[in-house]
């Protein structure tokens, strides 16, 4: 999570695939409000729509220049075991502190309240439910253990 240029908070979607009036393509993460949707990002009266491409650049790019708009498949997640600090994308050394701070990263990425905040389909918020069942067992898993502190 960022600060805008308003101060508001702000974080990245996952990468969208942007389809421009000329034909190229161009992948990148929008930038949404946190209580906001991507749909009221992509709607509003702003002319340029910052993204940060794959390689960490932000752009501003011209929302009259986009034809169309393609969302990341519902089945694309890049770990789907049951390994509790690869759920979490922590190191396995990983103090509580950053356990909480994972946690609540993820939370804030794949509850599916947030999920359906952006208009998204069915197959998002199963998707989105069944993602955050694997992070709850992860986190309590990694903090019930009786090494923590």
């Amino acid at each position: 999570m960022t600060t805008g240029s308003k101060g508001r908070s702000v974080q990245k979607t996952g990468f969208i695939k942007f389809t421009l009036n000329d034909g190229s393509t161009l992948r990148g993460k929008v930038f949404v409000p946190v209580q906001g949707r991507l749909s009221d990002v992509l709607n509003d009266t702003r002319q340029f729509l910052p993204i940060e491409d794959a390689d960490g650049e932000i752009i501003a790019l011209a929302k009259a220049s986009i034809q169309h708009v393609t969302f990341p498949r519902a089945d694309a997640a890049a770990y789907r075991g049951t390994d509790p600090y690869l759920v979490l994308g922590v190191e396995r050394d990983a103090s509580l502190e950053q356990l909480k701070t994972a946690y609540h990263q993820l939370s804030m990425v794949n509850h599916p309240d947030r999920v359906r905040s952006f208009g998204l389909g069915e197959d998002y918020q199963e998707l989105a439910t069944l993602n955050m069942a694997r992070i709850n067992n992860a986190y309590a898993e990694l903090t019930k253990k009786p090494a923590r502190d």
